[in-house]
């Protein structure tokens, strides 16, 4: 039951860390609707500088869990929910409290959603 929700807790970062780097992009094109990493960016209320701290962290992020891909290990479980908290750890020193809340409920609203 605990990798269960490790898994869901890595899961929602992962959805959380590609869609602010949907956000930070500026190859995306602007005719498509708005990505839920766009939502999430618009919902958070970050601001330029917040968003180029950010991108690096998770393409970052990104980078160390595309290496993961394929393995369905408990250790690569284990070692992309390490990469997550990291991520997070690093992340939420350049969000402001109020903001780290909110993506916290929009984590849960989004967990809830996918039951």
């Amino acid at each position: 039951m605990q990798h269960y929700w490790r898994r869901r807790a890595a899961v929602l970062a992962v959805s959380f860390l590609a869609l602010l780097a949907a956000v930070t992009s500026p190859a995306a094109p602007q005719s498509t609707p708005p990505s839920q990493m766009q939502r999430m960016a618009s919902q958070l209320d970050l601001t330029a500088d917040q968003k180029a701290k950010i991108d690096p962290i998770l393409a970052e992020d990104a980078k160390q869990v595309r290496a993961l891909r394929g393995d369905t290990s408990p250790e690569a479980a284990a070692k992309k929910a390490e990469i997550r908290k990291a991520t997070d750890a690093q992340i939420k020193p350049i969000l402001t409290a109020a903001q780290w809340d909110k993506l916290q409920q929009l984590r849960k609203e989004q967990s809830e959603k996918k039951k």
